[in-house]
């Protein structure tokens, strides 16, 4: 079926883009509302970051946790204005130095306080710096304040 779909559309067909249903949502649901079926029916799906979580052979034994952290804790419109291109794409740098990485993986500060039974604040970045959403809002940029 993939074949068809792919002669049909002229493009490479995400392999988890099955009769128009984004099945790797499931794994970052937050993301449905931030990615499109035409990153799905094209090529530029290899460099999707769910495409590279769903597809990684290793994903931080918190990733779900965190996901569903955002899911809950950041309200609907400060995600509309927190997604945008730039910012998928720190999330993405953040996911392939962090998340996907077995070595950088347990030096995340987030995963120190999974593993001590801790909740991080969703605020906080693997580095241990304090993302600051209201600099954020009125700057349109990711803004990072180092730990202290």
């Amino acid at each position: 079926m993939s074949n068809d779909r792919e002669k049909w559309s002229g493009n490479m067909v995400c392999p988890f883009f099955v009769d128009f249903t984004r099945m790797c949502i499931d794994k970052i649901p937050i993301l449905i509302e931030f990615t499109t079926h035409k990153t799905c029916n094209s090529e530029q799906y290899v460099d999707c970051p769910v495409y590279l979580v769903c597809t990684s052979n290793f994903n931080c034994e918190y990733f779900s946790s965190c996901g569903k952290q955002y899911n809950e804790k950041i309200p609907k419109l400060l995600m509309d204005i927190f997604m945008t291109k730039t910012a998928l794409e720190n999330l993405k740098d953040i996911w392939m130095n962090y998340c996907l990485s077995p070595e950088n993986s347990k030096t995340c500060a987030k995963y120190k306080l999974y593993s001590k039974g801790e909740k991080p604040s969703v605020y906080l970045m693997p580095d241990g710096g304090i993302m600051s959403s209201f600099d954020f809002i009125f700057k349109r940029k990711l803004i990072i304040h180092p730990p202290e």
